[in-house]
């Protein structure tokens, strides 16, 4: 039974860093028996599998079998989007995820990338806010008040599918849902700024190759603007997310 590497996320551990990653070294990727489910993305050049992710949030089999369809199973496959992490507290989609895969003839491997420092929600928040011309934007207050009521953060109801999931950050909650479903095939990778390209180094790893000299490292995207001094709002952004994080979650929240 061949393999299918399924990045799940979680958001802000330079998903899309990884995506790029993943994209301009497909070819290599190819060589080393691993086929990248590609899609026609909004981000260029990268990959991101948000129709697949659709098919199984709506647990649609038979969208779900034609997309496989195109695909060989003589390969190992790549799957990715951090849009998987929003089934985190849905055990009924996780398995159904791991079952279809199992009918289809492949062996789910889960790769989560968490992350537990002092940014954290300050991260995620300013980049809602990159969103705000497409969707509403809850402000900073009603934004904690969800993640405090509802152990989650969803969006002001919107027409965009993409951004009207549910947003988890308690990683020891994800990585039990997740791992009770998919047992030893679920692998979990810290994301941090100073770990640097060892991020890729580390899913390389999990892929089980060897030759990672050869491989292309991205240049760095998607990151967090950085706070002007006189950005008042935004200063305040940050300093305000700091403190309430450390009222929110424990370190044993956070920490895998």
């Amino acid at each position: 039974m061949k393999k299918a590497y399924i990045h799940i996320g979680n958001f802000k551990t330079a998903s899309t860093s990884l995506q790029r990653f993943i994209y301009i070294n497909k070819t290599l990727l190819n060589k080393n028996n691993i086929e990248v489910l590609s899609e026609r993305n909004f981000v260029k050049q990268s990959t991101n599998n948000m129709k697949l992710f659709k098919h199984f949030d709506k647990m649609n089999k038979n969208k779900i079998k034609k997309y496989f369809s195109k695909f060989s199973k003589k390969k190992d496959l790549l799957i990715t989007s951090e849009y998987f992490s929003t089934l985190s507290n849905n055990i009924k989609k996780l398995e159904f995820l791991k079952r279809t895969l199992k009918k289809l003839r492949f062996e789910p491997i889960i790769i989560f990338y968490y992350r537990y420092d002092e940014d954290y929600l300050y991260s995620f928040y300013a980049e809602l806010l990159t969103h705000r011309k497409l969707i509403k934007i809850d402000n900073i207050f009603n934004f904690i008040d969800k993640i405090q009521r509802h152990g989650y953060y969803f969006n002001i109801k919107n027409k965009k599918y993409f951004l009207s999931q549910k947003y988890f950050f308690n990683n020891k909650l994800i990585s039990q849902n997740w791992r009770k479903v998919f047992k030893h095939n679920f692998h979990s990778i810290e994301f941090s700024k100073k770990r640097g390209n060892m991020i890729f180094i580390d899913f390389l790893r999990i892929l089980k190759i060897k030759n990672k000299i050869a491989f292309k490292i991205p240049n760095k995207s998607n990151t967090t603007r950085k706070i002007k001094f006189w950005n008042l709002k935004r200063y305040f952004y940050f300093i305000y997310l700091k403190n309430v994080q450390k009222k929110l979650f424990k370190p044993k929240d956070l920490q895998i």
